[in-house]
């Protein structure tokens, strides 16, 4: 670990989200000897399949596969909002953790959960860095602060990182998460379970990795222009 902490960190709002969209940013991140960490707002405790203990062993196995650390805020599903309780604890989290790198939901996803997550992830990201907020722990504000596109991004990432090389590690990760992506045709039908979601993963790796002409890519969308603890995170991933 360097001197401050998580060289990254990518909040989801459930179990799985980090793994959907940047799971092979995080194993690049482990392989590259560089720390990183997952931060779930929430147990999926309100989700249509798994139970919280289901999603609990699958998280913790993702972790494992990817090589990173995991945090669980335990947020209640869906109820939680912007208000200084939820702000003040992810404040002290991102205090304790103090990365150099924030990566945050997709702004315009379709999941409420998501969007409001990406919003109280700047909020508390910024007022972090406040030394005389009465908040745990010593003042930090991440260098950087990306986002993921969603499931249906409409616009070129501003930064793509070429994940090849860990292809396969980041997939076991995506699909530990058996209750909620695996086919079963006696579980409850869901956007997320059905084959063709998978699919979508894997068809955006591969365009986006043939626009710079390598076989897999994940994408990151920020304020420009690009901060440059960003920049040289992805330098140090793709030397």
């Amino acid at each position: 670990m360097s001197d401050h902490g998580l060289d990254l960190l990518v909040l989801g709002a459930h179990p799985d989200d980090a793994e959907v969209h940047v799971g092979g940013l995080l194993a690049l991140c482990a392989k590259r000897g560089l720390k990183a960490g997952i931060l779930d707002l929430t147990q999926g405790d309100l989700g249509t399949r798994g139970t919280v203990a289901m999603r609990r062993t699958e998280a913790l196995e993702a972790a494992d596969i990817l090589g990173v650390e995991r945090i669980l805020l335990d947020f209640p599903d869906a109820r939680f909002d912007e208000s200084e309780r939820y702000r003040v604890a992810l404040m002290e989290a991102l205090r304790r953790t103090r990365p150099q790198v924030l990566v945050l939901p997709a702004p315009e996803d379709h999941h409420p959960d998501h969007r409001r997550a990406f919003r109280l992830g700047r909020e508390a990201a910024y007022y972090a860095g406040l030394k005389n907020y009465p908040c745990e722990g010593q003042p930090w504000r991440p260098k950087a602060v990306a986002w993921v596109g969603g499931v249906n991004p409409a616009t070129v990432p501003d930064l793509v990182i070429d994940v090849s090389d860990v292809w396969e590690q980041r997939m076991a990760a995506f699909d530990a998460f058996g209750s909620q992506f695996a086919h079963d045709p006696e579980a409850p039908p869901t956007r997320i379970a059905d084959p063709s979601f998978r699919a979508g993963i894997l068809g955006r790796s591969l365009h986006w990795g043939s626009l710079f002409l390598v076989p897999h890519a994940e994408g990151l969308w920020c304020e420009k222009p690009i901060p440059p603890a960003l920049l040289r995170l992805v330098a140090r991933l793709n030397p």
